[in-house]
């Protein structure tokens, strides 16, 4: 029999991800976008390897997608300026799952650019 695998909340994820980009309120509809599309990205790169993927690590990998995908929008010419002193202008990645595949592969899920099919 195989069991479903329960993943946290799309607002436990929100939360997480309002900490990570130090957003405590507003844009709720981006940030929502955002989840929802991490999510799918995320679940497409474990395939079928979903139940060898913990909640907290898959979590992780959600919000550091979703985080990349926020910041996407802000980024001229690929460039994210913070804005913030003593933060150096930085690349925002054109793969949405650049954050992700290391952390897959030290969860012992093979993916990404470093597997060979």
């Amino acid at each position: 029999m195989i069991m479903a695998v329960v993943r946290p909340t799309v607002e436990s994820l929100e939360r997480w991800l309002r900490d990570e980009l130090s957003i405590p309120a507003g844009d709720d509809d981006r940030i929502a976008a955002a989840i929802r599309r991490a999510q799918q990205y995320v679940n497409a790169a474990i395939g079928d390897q979903e139940a060898q993927v913990d909640n907290d690590v898959w979590a992780d990998c959600v919000v550091s997608c979703a985080a990349d995908l926020y910041n996407s929008r802000n980024a001229r010419l690929g460039i994210m300026d913070a804005n913030t002193d003593g933060v150096e202008p930085f690349r925002v990645p054109t793969d949405p799952l650049r954050a992700v595949w290391p952390k897959l592969n030290a969860a012992g899920v093979l993916t990404g650019g470093s597997v060979i099919a």
